[in-house]
């Protein structure tokens, strides 16, 4: 009998270890992803096709996330302004980071660490990131003014030869990846591949676009295909191919949305006939539901970025009637509730900032004038192009009673200071303050959520214009002439 019972057991341990090595076994659902990041206390998002998350960082800069509900995809971390990281989640993935978002601002190639287990996928996005031009410069502006004339500086046959050359490099650096990492995605890899190749099909269209910029002497004969060199490599019209890849959906996306520009040619952009004529086009063409879809959606874009009060009574109207993306009802609501806080005819937020010297400079200071407020940023090209303009103004207005204020959103205060010492072509005179250099809530209060955004208030205090017309508008000039005191 005891010859029995042990032998009984000895069969139930033996299953019970059975059962414990084949759940051993058995891959994980679950993701992790954690870290520390330095320079950064707010939440960090997790954005992708299907998912928006917050993961919450502490006093120390830890963060962490645990999920078993994360369908596999590529995905974005955001730090804030224009700071994320691509990363690839899978089942079993555990993503671990050290994150330092000064570098990150800084564009220092060292900024990010990764590591972990089951992530192949975010290692490959990892080092293709790393062989960026972009990390040879300090600053956004510096890899514009210094690199673009390198890509774009040069005769067609020259610049196709090198995109041409450079998707090669690409496409061999994935596929050497690949063949060591053997547990790779597959269908990722397929995948990255064409997304690089839609990357450089948007460098070779920009061609005619920033080119002559660099032959002012010469004309340049930009070849058709320039427009969508790749057409023939690039799989058209796949929408299954379109759920799945964001790059490839946006593609497809341009595609058509250029046909409906040609069909409202005659219509000046994002004026009210032109919004009129696209709901009419949309509503009537033969384009793809899912197309139409998006391009409804756009409509609460267009809301944003008008200043036209009948533009926007218009697009009010329309909006929710034709929009069905919660996302985009929710980031247009959320604009219309930060337009009603400090309207025209309110008082202007109070705020200080701080000069390129680290001098506290609040609104305050100029109580009794009028205040002009030009919002721009290194990067921002068509910031850069309007300097003139404001200096135009100042000039107009020189000795009157009103103050120009140019304001840099720049997060990389290094590279605004820069921009500003070295004073190119006298552009940069006056009063110059950063948004970045110390904690206010500037833009968000005055909804700085693009840029070059102007901003007028009187010499009572009073917003006249929270979205100001350009400088050498007439428009701007009778706005300052009825105002000033």
């Amino acid at each position: 009998m005891k010859a029995y019972y042990i032998l009984i057991l000895a069969s139930l341990m033996a299953l019970v270890s059975c059962n414990s090595n084949k759940t051993s076994n058995t891959k994980s659902n679950k993701v992790v992803i954690e870290g520390t990041v330095v320079g950064h206390d707010e939440a960090i998002g997790l954005w992708g096709k299907e998912l928006n998350e917050q993961i919450a960082v502490d006093a120390n800069g830890h963060f962490k996330l645990e999920s078993e509900e994360i369908p596999s995809g590529k995905y974005d971390l955001t730090f804030g302004g224009m700071n994320s990281i691509e990363i690839y989640l899978k089942a079993g993935a555990i993503l671990k980071l050290t994150v330092d978002k000064n570098k990150m601002i800084a564009l220092d190639k060292n900024a990010i660490s990764v590591s972990g287990e089951n992530i192949e996928e975010s290692i490959l996005l990892h080092e293709l990131d790393q062989q960026k031009a972009l990390y040879q410069y300090n600053s956004w502006a510096d890899y514009k003014e210094q690199n673009y004339p390198k890509v774009y500086g040069k005769l067609p046959a020259d610049f196709i030869a090198d995109q041409e050359s450079e998707l090669e490099k690409i496409v061999a650096f994935i596929d050497q990846f690949a063949k060591k990492h053997t547990s790779i995605d597959k269908e990722f890899v397929k995948h990255l591949k064409l997304t690089k190749m839609l990357d450089l099909n948007s460098t070779i269209n920009l061609y005619g676009r920033i080119a002559p910029d660099y032959f002012p002497n010469t004309k340049i004969e930009v070849p058709e295909n320039f427009s969508n060199y790749f057409a023939d490599r690039i799989p058209q019209n796949d929408f299954v191919l379109y759920e799945k890849l964001p790059e490839y959906a946006d593609y497809v996306r341009d595609g058509y949305y250029m046909q409906m520009e040609d069909a409202l040619s005659n219509h000046e952009r994002e004026s009210l006939p032109y919004y009129k004529a696209k709901l009419n086009f949309l509503d009537t063409c033969d384009f793809p539901e899912v197309i139409k879809t998006s391009m409804y959606n756009g409509l609460t874009i267009g809301y944003m970025r008008t200043r036209d009060a009948d533009v926007r009574a218009y697009l009010d109207s329309v909006i929710y009637v034709k929009v069905k993306d919660t996302e985009s009802l929710a980031r247009y609501e959320k604009f219309k509730e930060g337009e009603a806080t400090y309207k025209d005819g309110d008082m202007a937020p109070q705020f200080t900032l701080q000069d390129i010297n680290g001098k506290d400079v609040s609104l305050s200071d100029f109580k009794g004038k009028m205040l002009m407020m030009d919002c721009w940023a290194t990067w921002c090209a068509p910031c850069i192009k309007g300097l003139p303009k404001f200096n135009k103004l100042k000039e107009k207005y020189a000795g009157k009673n009103i103050v120009f204020i140019a304001i840099s959103v720049d997060e990389n205060v290094d590279a605004w200071k820069k921009k500003v010492l070295a004073n190119k072509d006298n552009l940069f005179t006056g009063i110059q303050l950063n948004t970045t250099q110390n904690e206010n809530t500037f833009k968000k209060d005055l909804m700085v959520q693009g840029i070059p955004r102007y901003i007028l208030i009187g010499a009572d205090g009073r917003l006249i214009r929270r979205e100001a017309p350009s400088p050498e508008t007439q428009e701007l000039y009778e706005l300052i002439d009825n105002n000033l005191k």
